[in-house]
């Protein structure tokens, strides 16, 4: 019923949806593992400086690893929040959570380079490093980098496509788990939001393939996410304290 969000139910961080997840899954736990290995990924390429020049080339890196971290991070919250939110461990979870995991694991390559190339650019650095011959070669060329946007598009449509079907699936069970209105908008609203990611993914995509002068107008579309999301948050943020608001009224 929607009057039991009248009384303290969930963490204050999550107040209006009742948490169905019970301990942590094994599809939780392997999910953890998964991320983990991940973000090893990121930095397993970084050997110890042995010298100061090293040492400086490596700090270089830092900053791409952390927005990659925290893109990491970001995507194991939103997992995080579904199977608290839910708890659902049935078949169609297991394997729009398996692909969810393959992508993953997949995206880092991209993610990383990406993030490193552009940080370097952006810094005025060296987008050069060393080739296997030992001399230096470009981190992107021109011709890679349509090549470069692809996989990285592709990879962020498919993850976030995954976490949307696993809204719609919780949408679909919504009689099973007892979503009241709430919680019903709120999963709408989820969805919603990774639809957005989807949809500049494709346009990424779609640009991408037009050739390789529009490989840069590929990856500066992504921008467009700040007021997207922004506008859809706060309609849906003015949506939902109407709701809260009749709620309270009903209560009274």
């Amino acid at each position: 019923m929607i009057r039991e969000h009248l009384f303290p139910r969930a963490p204050t961080a999550d107040k209006w949806f009742r948490w169905r997840g019970g301990n942590v899954s094994r599809i939780e736990a392997l999910t953890d593992v998964i991320f983990a290995f991940a973000i090893t990924l990121l930095v397993v390429s970084l050997d110890a400086p042995r010298t100061t020049a090293e040492m400086w080339e490596a700090v270089r890196e830092v900053p791409a690893f952390l927005v990659s971290f925290a893109m990491l991070l970001m995507l194991w919250f939103f997992h995080y929040q579904f199977f608290r939110r839910y708890g659902l461990e049935d078949g169609p979870t297991f394997f729009l959570n398996a692909g969810f995991l393959f992508v993953v694991m997949i995206y880092v390559y991209p993610l990383k380079l990406m993030f490193s190339f552009l940080v370097r650019q952006a810094a005025g650095w060296p987008i050069e490093v060393a080739g296997p011959d030992g001399g230096l070669v470009p981190m992107v060329t021109r011709a890679d980098a349509q090549g470069l946007m692809l996989f990285y598009s592709t990879g962020c449509a498919l993850v976030f496509l995954l976490l949307a079907l696993m809204h719609v699936h919780a949408l679909r069970r919504r009689d099973d788990l007892e979503l009241d209105a709430i919680e019903i908008h709120l999963t709408k609203a989820m969805l919603a939001a990774h639809l957005i990611v989807v949809a500049v993914s494709l346009a990424s995509i779609l640009l991408a393939t037009l050739g390789e002068r529009q490989a840069a107008w590929a990856g500066m579309i992504y921008f467009l996410l700040w007021p997207l999301e922004f506008g859809y948050g706060y309609r849906n943020g003015k949506k939902l304290d109407r709701m809260v608001a009749e709620t309270n009224a009903e209560g009274g």
